[in-house]
């Protein structure tokens, strides 16, 4: 196979789990020239995998020694463990360790395991990168409610904290005065100031050009405030329908309710309809079918700004979109969750589509693509990023104030997690071994981030 002029030598790759997830990045990364070996109990999917995806087969359960070293996992470049069982992604990750693969990465469901566990996961299992599908696609169909500027980053901070990239509008504070002259409410930061042709991580003499947008970051109550400040507005969305009450309905509701001027889920279960109700009286929680045209008439759809339909099941998503389209709700976004529906969705207009197999797959490439380097989100194409480190004893920053660190423009210290209390510092704040830092770095700084804080990666 010819050598691929964006990729690095071929390397190879053992993943556990030739579900959604597992297919996807197979095929993915085989594609880019890596030798790529798939595990998974199920022998029927062999097949698939020598035939159609073009990877090594292994049939064997990935957190027993024998498929793992069946699989080559010694020396391999990274093993992720994809499979439908948390536990056994776990387990299969350190095992993997043990016998000789130089990074791993596990994929687990719930949102919860990433914000309340995933460091105690990590140490514990050995994992150099863990994910949950749930809290991607959440924050994902989140940020595509509050129009892309708005991302979440919940998997850090447990929601505490956020950042939105919102236009400069004319007459401006930002454009008016330096930067160090704007008194910024809610103890909030100006990261970067960004237009077509640049992304400038500001000092205190820069100010805003007329057209730019800001980037801008604070605790999750103040932003908001902050963005009013800055832009005279804020995200305010009209009614969203949620079709489907469970766990990822569940998620997206509590994170857009603060947005939005009216939330409805519509939910068949009627067991679950009233826990929900009754959990959180500020929704309005209607218990019915939505692939009933007279439910979404009743309930207005379309007067609704977003229609979102999470219900499980790829097939009614389809109907109750569909349906909603029909009757007039502005925008529309799905959850897919087979591959083998998508030739639907494609014939399907006026809508926007989530999969969770291609995002979490995404997060993956991308981190094999920033050569194992663990970036929180990366911002106008990989321009800045936010990483997280921690910070050791040998760090130069332990026990040293934000304003005795020396750092290059293009780095900012943008949080401390502490005790599990995220803060936006200030210069007299001071930085403790054990602490946590995220950190604001544009692409040319990157090097930077290892010197003044080494050691591994933090997420």
């Amino acid at each position: 196979m010819p050598d691929l002029p964006h990729r690095m030598e071929a390397r190879r790759y053992v993943v556990m789990g030739a579900g959604e997830v597992g297919r996807y990045l197979a095929q993915t990364l085989s594609l880019e020239g890596h030798s790529v070996t798939l595990i998974d109990v199920d022998e029927g999917k062999r097949v698939v995998a020598e035939e159609q995806l073009e990877v090594a087969f292994v049939h064997g359960n990935g957190s027993q020694l024998p498929a793992l070293e069946a699989a080559g996992v010694a020396g391999c470049d990274l093993f992720v463990a994809a499979s439908s069982s948390d536990e056994a992604n776990l387990a299969a990750s350190l095992l993997a360790k043990r016998v000789g693969a130089q990074r791993t990465v596990v994929r687990v469901s719930t949102a919860e395991d990433i914000t309340e566990h995933g460091r105690i996961y990590e140490e514990t299992f050995s994992a150099d990168l863990m994910l949950s599908t749930q809290l991607l696609t959440t924050t994902r169909i989140v940020n595509m409610v509050l129009g892309y500027n708005t991302i979440d980053i919940e998997y850090l901070a447990q929601g505490r904290l956020q950042v939105r990239k919102t236009h400069v509008d004319p007459g401006s504070i930002l454009q008016r005065q330096k930067l160090a002259d704007v008194k910024l409410p809610g103890n909030g930061l100006v990261l970067a100031f960004i237009s077509n042709e640049r992304l400038l991580v500001p000092t205190g003499d820069d100010r805003a050009r007329p057209g730019d947008d800001a980037l801008i970051f604070a605790p999750a109550e103040s932003i908001d405030e902050l963005e009013r400040h800055i832009s005279g507005h804020a995200t305010h969305i009209g009614t969203v329908v949620i079709a489907g009450g469970g766990s990822t309905a569940r998620e997206v509701a509590k994170r857009l309710a603060p947005h939005v001027s009216q939330l409805k889920i519509i939910e068949h279960n009627r067991k679950r309809a009233e826990e929900l109700a009754a959990d959180h009286p500020g929704y309005q929680v209607i218990h019915g079918d939505v692939t009933d045209p007279s439910i979404l008439v009743e309930e207005g759809i379309g007067g609704a700004s977003y229609f979102v339909a999470l219900t499980g099941h790829d097939e009614t998503n389809l109907m109750a979109c569909l349906l909603a389209q029909e009757h007039g709700a502005r925008r529309i976004i799905a959850l897919v969750d087979r591959s083998d529906t998508s030739t639907l969705w494609r014939k399907v207009g006026l809508l926007d589509v989530v999969s969770p197999r291609m995002v979490a797959a995404a997060q993956i490439t991308e981190y094999i693509d920033n050569g194992f380097q663990r970036s929180i989100m990366s911002i106008e194409g990989g321009t800045a990023r936010f990483v997280q480190r921690s910070v050791f004893p040998e760090s130069p920053a332990a026990g040293a104030t934000l304003a005795e660190i020396s750092v290059p423009r293009g780095l900012i210290v943008a949080a401390i997690l502490r005790d599990g209390i995220a803060t936006v510092p200030r210069g007299n704040d001071q930085l403790v071994a054990g602490d946590d830092v995220i950190l604001f770095v544009h692409q040319s700084e990157l090097s930077t981030v290892h010197l003044v804080f080494p050691g591994p990666d933090r997420i």
